[in-house]
C-alpha cells in the first residue's frame, strides 16, 4: 500500500486509461497506486515543430545518417530502426497527437486523486540512437521537455532513452565518434582518436587470448585487474566510459536546469540496470547533478540484462579462439556481476519465449542485486522509484523484490503491468 514516503506508480498509456475509467480506482484502492505515468499522447505548438532536426518533416534515409550516432569507421551504428525513426515528428517524440484526448486523461486522473508523470521520449530508441552532441537535438529535446513541463499541470517528466544502446547491441558500445562528439570530447578534456585506439588496441588483445585458458580462469575466478592484464588495457578505453557519462550527465543537467527554470515540475529518468549502468552512459554516482529522482529499470529482464549475456558470449566466441559457448557465458556472468545465482549454463538454456522467462532463471536474485547496487551507486538524497513487472514473474517473486526494495531504501515502486498484484 502506499504510504506518505512510499510511491507506488504504475505505467500506462492515454487510450488505456481512457477506454478502462474503473482500472486506475482499483488499482488506487486495492495496491495504494497514487502516481500514473503517462506516455505523451498531445501535440507540439508550432514554435516548437520547428525546431525539430527533421529536415521538410520525414526525413529520408539520407538525413537520418547525418542525425544518428556513427561508429569510429564512419558508418550510422544502426539503420535497421530508421521506420520507426520516420514515425516520430523529431527525436522522442511520436507523430500524430491528440492534445484533447491526454488532457481528458490527466483530467481523470486528477479527479481520482493521482499524480501525473509524462514519460517521452529521447535520444534512443532501442538501437537506433540520436547523437547527443547534436546541438540541434538538444535544442529540440530542450524545447520538448519545457512544453510539457509547462503546459499540462504534470507533477514530474520521467523522461526515458536518455542513454545509449542498450547493451545487447554490442556495436552500440563503439558510437558516437562522429565530428560533434568529438568536439564535445576535446571540450571536456578527452581526445577522440586516443579514444577510438585504445578500443581497437583492446580487440586486439582478445583476439590474442587463448580461449581454453581463458576458460578455467573463468572457473576459477577474476578481477579488474585481470582484465587490465590480459587485454593490455588502455587508459583510453575508461576515458571513453568516462566520456559518454560525462555527455549525457551535461547533457541532463541543461535540460533539467531549463525545465526548472520554466517550471517547478520535478525532472527525472529512468536508469540502466546498475550492473551495467555504465555501457549505456549512466552514472548514477552524479544523478543528483542532473535528475530530481532515478527510475531504476530492471524490468527488462529479457531486452536488457539476458540478451546482453546472450549477445556478449556470442562476440567473445567470435573475437577468441577455442572460447566455448559455457565458458563464454561465464566470462560475461562474472565480467558484468552476475556470476554465482545459478542462471543457465548455455544459451539454450534461456529460451525462446519471454514471456516465460522469468520462471527459468533467479529472476528475484537478478533483480535484488541489482537494486542493491543503484541503492549504493546513488547520492543518498535522491529519491529512488525501481521499475519491475508486476505481470508474468509471479506473486512470490514480486513480493521478494518489493521487500528487498523497502529494505534497501529505495522510495517507491512503478509497475509495468498489474496482473499479479490483483485478486
Amino acid at each position: 500500500m502506499a504510504t506518505e514516503d512510499w510511491r507506488n506508480g504504475v505505467y500506462l498509456t492515454t487510450r488505456e486509461v481512457l477506454a478502462q475509467p474503473d482500472y486506475v480506482l482499483r488499482l488506487r484502492d486495492e495496491i495504494g497506486l497514487d502516481t500514473v505515468v503517462l506516455d505523451f499522447a498531445g501535440e507540439l505548438p508550432d514554435e516548437v515543430l520547428r525546431l525539430s532536426p527533421y529536415p521538410e518533416g520525414t526525413p529520408t534515409d539520407e538525413a537520418l545518417a547525418e542525425l544518428v550516432i556513427r561508429h569510429f569507421d564512419g558508418r550510422p551504428i544502426d539503420p535497421q530502426e530508421y521506420e520507426q525513426a520516420r514515425a516520430l515528428c523529431g527525436p522522442g517524440v511520436s507523430r500524430n497527437g491528440d492534445d484533447a484526448l491526454f488532457r481528458q486523461a490527466l483530467d481523470q486522473l486528477d479527479r481520482a486523486g493521482l499524480k501525473a508523470w509524462t514519460h517521452g521520449g529521447a535520444w534512443t530508441i532501442r538501437r537506433l540512437m540520436f547523437c547527443p552532441s547534436r546541438p540541434d537535438t538538444h535544442a529540440w529535446l530542450e524545447a520538448v521537455c519545457v512544453h510539457w513541463a509547462t503546459q499540462y499541470g504534470l507533477d514530474a517528466l520521467d523522461i526515458t532513452h536518455f542513454r545509449y544502446p542498450m547493451g545487447s547491441f554490442p556495436l552500440g558500445l563503439f558510437g558516437c565518434t562522429c565530428s560533434h562528439c568529438a568536439t564535445a570530447a576535446s571540450g571536456m578534456g578527452y581526445d577522440m582518436d586516443v579514444m577510438v585506439e585504445g578500443l581497437k588496441q583492446a580487440r586486439r588483445g582478445l583476439n590474442k587470448l587463448n580461449g581454453k585458458r581463458l576458460g578455467e580462469v573463468a572457473r576459477l575466478g577474476f578481477g579488474f585487474f585481470d582484465v587490465a592484464h590480459a587485454l593490455g588495457l588502455h587508459s583510453a578505453v575508461l576515458d571513453w566510459v568516462r566520456f559518454r557519462c560525462d555527455l549525457v550527465v551535461d547533457r541532463l543537467t541543461r535540460l533539467r536546469a531549463a525545465v526548472r527554470a520554466a517550471s517547478d515540475t520535478s525532472f527525472g529518468t529512468d536508469t540502466f540496470p546498475a550492473s551495467m549502468a555504465l555501457t549505456a552512459g549512466h552514472d548514477y554516482r552524479r544523478w543528483d547533478q542532473m535528475a530530481d529522482f532515478a527510475s531504476p529499470l530492471v524490468s527488462h529482464i529479457a531486452a536488457f540484462v539476458c540478451n546482453t549475456y546472450i549477445e556478449w558470449a556470442r562476440f567473445l566466441q567470435e573475437e577468441i579462439p577455442d572460447l566455448g559457448e559455457e565458458d563464454a557465458l561465464q566470462v560475461i556472468y562474472r565480467f558484468l556481476g552476475y556470476d554465482g545465482m545459478g542462471l543457465p549454463a548455455t544459451i539454450e538454456g534461456f529460451g525462446d519465449d519471454e514471456a516465460t522467462l522469468a520462471y527459468r532463471i533467479p529472476t528475484a536474485d537478478l533483480i535484488i542485486r541489482d537494486l542493491v547496487k543503484a541503492r549504493l551507486y546513488l547520492p543518498p538524497e535522491v529519491p529512488s522509484y525501481p521499475i519491475i513487472h508486476g505481470s508474468g514473474w509471479g506473486r512470490e517473486t514480486i513480493d521478494r523484490i518489493l521487500a528487498e526494495a523497502r529494505r534497501l531504501g529505495h522510495n517507491g515502486i512503478v509497475w509495468q503491468g498489474t496482473s499479479d498484484l490483483l485478486e
